[in-house]
């Protein structure tokens, strides 16, 4: 598994969980009904040219699909305000 969080307190994040798998998992932090924390999916995205071949290819992938991700919501947001 590969995460990307920008820091260690954002409470989001994008996760490869490897093995076979060509996708990539936007995830949001939040509590449970017990009160522990948990990731919930929001979104995901396969890789776009298929599995990146080494890891600043991977980091590039993460790193985009989070951005990808936050300026979606973040023009949703202003959408909403319109």
């Amino acid at each position: 598994m590969f995460i990307y969080q920008p820091n260690q307190y954002s409470d989001d994040r994008v996760v490869w969980y490897g093995g076979e798998s060509t996708q990539l998992h936007y995830e949001k932090e939040c509590v449970d009904d017990n009160g522990c924390p948990e990731w919930r999916g929001v979104a995901v995205r396969p890789f776009g040219n298929g599995l990146p071949s080494g890891m600043s290819e991977m980091h590039a992938e993460l790193v985009d699909y989070y951005c990808y991700c936050n300026t979606m919501k973040y023009e949703k947001k202003l959408a909403m305000a319109d």
